[in-house]
């Protein structure tokens, strides 16, 4: 792939603050799968509603970067987003495996679903770890590709377009996770840019429902100083 010899003029990351978030809930949903063994019924109800959800934010990720991010690689280097493309199908597979395997969870007796609950963390783990490689790829090999082929105001004008796209119920669960899972600095820069293109009344949803509650008495002192808040 001779287009990977690319030498960024631009310097906007818009891969880094949502796939540190999905990495950071996928890291947590590994961790509650694997320690419950599906004879508490509610436990297991709770933690496959979850689970639905976290994949639903996934593939609506996959969406917004096929909509837009693969649409506008294409556009300026032909052929460029085909392998990215393949990730995605593979991925939307293991989408589809999953909730067969929630649905096995959720149709075995309590005290007979350790197995199924297993399985579903085996195939969990794997989805996993395919995604923190195809992650690191887009962010080490794709990222700099974008960033020699468009302008940092380009790539930031992508990125409003993804976010535009997000319901506001959504726009909370994203929130949930990135900012957490963010620098402080990141932070700082990350809900600067809500606040630029978001209504007031929403941006202090997005402090209130997914800052204060995800962070700790001092980083959220640290954002709201850095805030202006």
């Amino acid at each position: 792939m001779s287009f990977v010899q690319a030498k960024p003029i631009a310097t906007h990351n818009f891969y880094g603050p949502v796939h540190k978030g999905l990495r950071l809930a996928q890291t947590r949903m590994l961790v509650r799968l694997g320690a419950c063994g599906g004879d508490d019924a509610a436990e297991t109800a709770a933690l496959m509603g979850d689970l639905r959800d976290l994949l639903h934010i996934a593939d609506h990720h996959l969406e917004n970067e096929d909509l837009h991010v693969h649409t506008a690689l294409e556009a300026r280097a032909p052929g460029a987003a085909a392998r990215l493309a393949q990730s995605h199908e593979h991925h939307r597979t293991a989408f589809l495996e999953l909730e067969a395997l929630i649905l096995a969870v959720e149709a075995t007796p309590p005290a007979e679903a350790e197995p199924a609950m297993r399985r579903l963390y085996l195939r969990f783990s794997e989805f996993m770890a395919e995604d923190f490689a195809h992650m690191a790829e887009e962010e080490q090999i794709i990222l700099p590709v974008l960033q020699s082929l468009f302008t940092d105001e380009e790539l930031i004008e992508i990125e409003h377009r993804i976010v535009s796209a997000i319901p506001p119920e959504q726009m909370m669960g994203f929130g949930a996770l990135m900012i957490p899972a963010a620098t402080r600095a990141g932070r700082i820069e990350l809900l600067t840019g809500i606040r630029a293109g978001a209504p007031p009344e929403a941006f202090a949803a997005i402090i209130e429902v997914a800052a204060r509650p995800n962070l700790s008495e001092a980083d959220f002192a640290h954002l709201s100083a850095g805030l202006g808040l």
